[in-house]
């Protein structure tokens, strides 16, 4: 019987991790090796890359990969990605990621209360997945993709660079998506990297919300937005996120349950180009790892 090995990645296994990545969902699960080597780097500074990134290798040959990360605010365990390669699959091997995962992400804050998986829509095979760990399906998110070409939105807020101590009210502020803004290193990584926004309310200089761009490589013409905000003031939060953005589209990834802002940005022209579920698990204790 051969062996499967679950551990963190070495340092020289970045192309390796990339390799198996790929082989996700096709045409949902792409990011070009730049974006991923960012993306590497970064958790290697944080010093995510060994606590919570995870290869299943057999022999020398890695066959599966997942990446984790904590939300500390939510008190929560997020498996972002995990991919076995197509010939590996259905040997158990992604169960071992799953479960190797979760133990990680409790040796990292033994205090969480929950895992959590994103499951996109053009994968259901990962619902039952899920399931069968003892997931559930709680929300959906959607991607927005739309154009910036209007720029007469209101400009009914004050837009300025925020300052790391500006960090504690960021993290107050509503999260747009369930993976949110609430967590302060990520926070503080974020505002060092700049291309960050606060928003404030003119009149008492309240803080009212915070938006951030990221430029995506494979789209070239567009401009990814995750922002937060106050209760009350959503819509023009995202106004004055969209005004400031340069390119032809936006991108933003919103939860299903901001009806406000969903049906804001489709009355504006956006529409869905993607989705997927939350799915948790509560925390009853430390996982046991078997083998299927």
């Amino acid at each position: 019987m051969i062996e499967t090995i679950v551990r963190p990645p070495t340092l020289e296994e970045m192309s390796s991790f990339y390799r198996v990545y790929q082989t996700g969902v096709p045409n949902v699960d792409s990011l070009t090796y730049d974006g991923f080597s960012r993306w590497w780097n970064r958790s290697k500074i944080l010093g995510d890359l060994l606590a919570l990134w995870r290869v299943a290798a057999v022999e020398d040959e890695l066959v599966g990969v997942s990446i984790s990360m904590v939300l500390d605010s939510y008190g929560w365990g997020a498996i972002w990605e995990l991919v076995v390669d197509p010939e590996w699959r259905r040997k158990g091997i992604g169960t071992r990621l799953a479960q190797e995962s979760e133990h990680a992400l409790l040796e990292r804050n033994p205090a969480l209360t929950h895992f959590a998986m994103a499951l996109k829509l053009q994968n259901p095979a990962a619902i039952p997945f899920a399931e069968r760990l003892g997931y559930g399906i709680q929300s959906l998110v959607l991607r927005l993709d739309g154009p910036t070409e209007d720029k007469t939105f209101a400009k009914a807020l004050d837009v300025k660079i925020p300052r790391l101590e500006d960090i504690p009210l960021i993290m107050h502020l509503t999260p747009d998506t369930y993976w949110g803004l609430r967590d302060y290193r990520m926070i503080e990584f974020s505002l060092r990297g700049g291309n960050c926004y606060l928003m404030t309310e003119p009149t008492n200089n309240l803080v009212v919300g915070f938006a951030r761009y990221e430029h995506d490589h494979d789209y070239p013409d567009a401009t990814v937005i995750s922002f937060s905000y106050r209760q009350g003031y959503g819509q023009d939060v995202v106004d004055a996120a969209l005004n400031g953005v340069k390119t032809q589209k936006a991108i933003l990834w919103v939860q299903a349950k901001h009806e406000e802002i969903l049906d804001h940005l489709y009355a504006k022209g956006f529409h869905r180009a993607d989705a997927e579920f939350l799915a948790r698990k509560r925390i009853k204790g430390l996982c046991q790892i078997f083998a299927d």
